[in-house]
């Protein structure tokens, strides 16, 4: 009898713990962010001199995403990210990275050794703007040469316009 007494104790207690596992939120700080392996770094602009979003070929309305003015190598220790134009580091938290790798301007830039002695490969060098549109991300050159042309919403010519100019 008491064991059957134990046993069902036990049992609701089980069940009970089994109900408020599954509604109890796993994060329940709405401040916390999981981050797993080696994070990659993307040239994301916030800083000022913003490009205005063309409207589409649809007639809707953009939203910047991106701004890209840089140039982007990959070293065994991480991904780092510099101005193309100052040679400032963008991903300052990548400790592999030199602070400064500013860009010849007769031969472009190209990758330094990283702060590891390790040689890096150019993965990227752009510089323009990617807006989201309700029917596919649109992304220009500086100059507004559409370059995913074969995403059918986006005007094929669209130069940055700043934020807030008459331009």
């Amino acid at each position: 009898m008491v064991a059957r007494l134990v046993s069902a104790a036990f049992a609701s207690l089980a069940l009970f713990l089994a109900v408020e596992a599954h509604f109890i939120d796993p994060f329940p700080n709405p401040l916390h962010r999981r981050l797993t392996g080696q994070t990659v770094a993307f040239s994301c602009y916030g800083g000022g001199g913003d490009c205005q979003c063309p409207t589409d070929l649809n007639g809707d309305s953009g939203v910047l995403i991106n701004i890209y003015p840089g140039y982007q190598c990959a070293y065994t220790g991480g991904a780092c990210t510099w101005d193309d134009k100052t040679g400032d580091l963008q991903n300052i938290y990548q400790t592999n990275c030199p602070t400064s790798a500013p860009c010849s301007t007769t031969s472009g830039c190209s990758c330094p050794t990283d702060l590891n002695g390790d040689a890096g490969v150019m993965i990227n060098q752009f510089t323009g703007y990617q807006c989201a549109y309700t029917g596919g991300a649109c992304t220009w050159d500086y100059l507004g040469n559409l370059q995913n042309t074969a995403q059918t919403n986006c005007p094929t010519d669209a130069p940055c316009s700043q934020l807030g100019s008459a331009s």
